[in-house]
């Protein structure tokens, strides 16, 4: 493939993951101006978690809808899609409408990141493919670091309106270099009537992990929040994220033809690569949430920094996060051996909480910071190399749905993060500040500067926080441990350089000439084009 072309797919698809990355964060500093633009008096969370819920939910079913369609369609599909629901937002008057778009762009945005990673496997060998997908990841981290900021900026500079309309820019000029420069190789399930829909692709599995999730979802949101965690409701959304799941696992076990999660790549032990970096992925990605959501309010309670300053001091994270990923992804690519050097990496990060749990009050902003940048290391190293290693060595059916699931871990993670951490420092605030406070006093675990205006001591308040800060980060640094545990059952990884299936596509185009159009020939040529990393070598003698 020529280098403007290859240049100008690559700039459509980290366009697209811009797009999916900043509408996860560029809300969060705005909220409340919004909230007082439209006179909303309810809970404003569902502002900020409406995208994260489809986005969540809709990822994981994204690859096996790519093997039933042209790839390429359904990316420009989703796009709209994501457009659409934001000139909706953008438009709202009231929160119901609001909501709706975002829900509605979530949807969008789950294909946006989902199909973008497909694609960049579809076109790459798996030595490849770390660093064309470390492009990705580096847009994604720095998008979500200037998200708040670019949200803040257009709240109060402009209208917040502008927060969901800017994107619609995007929308011509992604189209028009999707439409004339990417080229993706047919479906690999042919689906030509409605028969075909209904026994080839797995409909009721997609239904009950889309409700099965939505119901989790739910539940981790409203629980601690607007409802407590043992009230009728939670339990209720908890039981039936449990039961539809169970119905999932038995429909993708018995019935499904072609399911969206094959139950064998997690009961078969020689591809254990994939339930350990499902485990591990989501993990990462748990901590990073956490972190990047509980250490700017340590400092604004603790530090009694501004909330602009503290956002900010999250960049330097971000920031060594990406080298790292980029230096991880490069060695692999030129190594090809990656079993060691991952599980090493990931011995940073237990190293990096653990050091987070002996930040209090007293502790210096600078050390702070870099036991901030420890974490970082630990992070980056795995958040695009694990997608490689669960994708290495599958075949090539199961290629976009296992990168779909994967790329799906991110925000389940960071749901599960931020919530389990969350409420582990919020009880632990809770406890202490009983010790200190008189009896019966109430206060709002959610308004932290309400306890200061009631009279109480802002350095009791602090000393509180830290404590339960602490005990975050104590849970945090025994799941890293877990996590690097988990690493040490991966199997041996060698990452394909792509030769073999060059030696293939040369001995199918003999055979298709010997066969002068049969359909052996014929068969075969399709079948290589399906394969990952096939795209790159074909695109010169043939349109797909």
């Amino acid at each position: 493939m020529p280098v403007g072309k290859a240049a100008l797919i690559l700039t459509s698809l980290g366009l697209c993951t811009f797009l999916f990355a900043i509408e996860t964060t560029i809300v969060a500093t705005s909220a409340n101006t919004i909230a007082e633009s439209l006179r909303i008096r309810g809970s404003i969370t569902w502002i900020t978690n409406s995208y994260l819920l489809t986005t969540t939910v809709f990822q994981p079913i994204l690859g096996r809808i790519s093997d039933s369609v042209d790839k390429k369609l359904l990316l420009l599909a989703e796009l709209w899609i994501f457009i659409v629901g934001n000139i909706i937002a953008g438009s709202g008057n009231s929160l119901n409408q609001l909501v709706a778009g975002r829900l509605l762009s979530g949807i969008g945005g789950a294909g946006l990141l989902a199909l973008s990673i497909i694609i960049i496997s579809d076109m790459t060998h798996e030595r490849q493919r770390g660093v064309y997908l470390n492009l990705i990841n580096v847009v994604f981290i720095l998008t979500d670091a200037v998200g708040p900021f670019l949200g803040a900026a257009f709240a109060q500079k402009a209208s917040w309106r502008w927060i969901f309309l800017f994107n619609a820019p995007f929308g011509p000029v992604i189209t028009l270099i999707i439409v004339f420069a990417l080229h993706c190789p047919p479906p690999i399930l042919r689906i030509t009537s409605m028969k075909q829909l209904v026994t080839q692709v797995d409909l009721w599995g997609m239904l009950t992990l889309i409700v099965s999730l939505t119901l989790l979802i739910v539940a981790l949101n409203l629980g601690g929040q607007a409802r407590s965690w043992d009230s009728s409701i939670i339990i209720g959304l908890f039981v039936g994220a449990f039961v539809s799941f169970m119905v999932f696992i038995g429909i993708e076990a018995r019935v499904a033809v072609n399911p969206v999660v094959p139950v064998s790549l997690f009961t078969q032990w020689e591809k254990r690569n994939v339930p350990i970096m499902t485990i591990v992925r989501m993990l990462l990605f748990f901590h990073l949430f956490a972190m990047t959501f509980y250490l700017p309010v340590f400092l604004q309670v603790v530090g009694r920094y501004t909330p602009l300053l503290s956002g900010a001091l999250i960049i330097p994270l971000l920031f060594t996060s990406t080298l790292s990923s980029t230096v991880t992804n490069t060695v692999a690519s030129k190594w090809g051996h990656i079993r060691l050097m991952f599980i090493c990496s990931l011995v940073v990060l237990p190293v990096g909480m653990g050091l987070m749990t002996t930040v209090n009050e007293r502790t210096p902003l600078g050390k702070i910071v870099g036991y901030s940048l420890v974490c970082g290391v630990g992070f980056g190293s795995g958040t695009q190399i694990s997608i490689v290693i669960a994708q290495s060595g599958l075949e090539s059916k199961l290629i976009s749905t296992v990168t779909a699931f994967v790329t799906s871990l991110p925000s389940l993670g960071g749901v599960l993060g931020v919530t389990v951490t969350g409420a582990i420092i919020n009880n632990g605030l809770k406890t202490d500040l009983r010790r200190v406070l008189p009896p019966g006093t109430l206060f709002d675990i959610n308004d932290l500067s309400s306890l200061a205006r009631g009279g109480i001591s802002q350095n009791v308040v602090a000393a509180a926080y830290a404590r339960g800060f602490q005990q975050g980060f104590y849970a945090l640094t025994g799941i890293a441990v877990a996590q690097f545990i988990a690493c040490l059952l991966m199997r041996r990884v060698e990452l394909s350089d792509g030769k073999e299936n060059m030696q293939m596509a040369s001995t199918v185009g003999m055979s298709a000439e010997g066969q002068e159009g049969g359909d052996v020939g014929h068969e075969q040529t399709e079948e290589s084009v399906n394969h990952p990393g096939q795209l790159l070598t074909l695109s010169s003698k043939s349109p797909s």
